[in-house]
């Protein structure tokens, strides 16, 4: 089953920090996260049906920008990693 590392700041999520859900495609992992621990982290990640601009989705260490962003395919042991961007002054 994919997992999900859940950043800190959404760690609430669910509880555990790195979460398995089900899933083909990256789209379809964040769904299923959402019908298990609820929609704040896809909500964080996705809008308009596409990965928001200020946040990095990872596959096993390669950025989905690179890959196929939501429809990138998934495997049983895959590690999606969300990375929010950070601000400041």
């Amino acid at each position: 089953m994919p997992r999900i590392k859940v950043p800190a700041v959404l760690v609430d999520s669910g509880g555990a920090r790195t979460q398995e859900v089900d899933g083909a495609t990256l789209a379809d992992a964040f769904e299923s996260h959402a019908d298990r621990y609820g929609p704040a982290l896809r909500d964080s990640v996705i809008e308009d049906s596409d990965i928001k601009e200020f946040v990095n989705v990872y596959v096993n260490g390669e950025e989905v920008s690179h890959l196929d962003g939501l429809a990138t395919s998934l495997e049983d042991d895959d590690l999606i990693r969300v990375i929010p961007a950070a601000s400041g002054g």
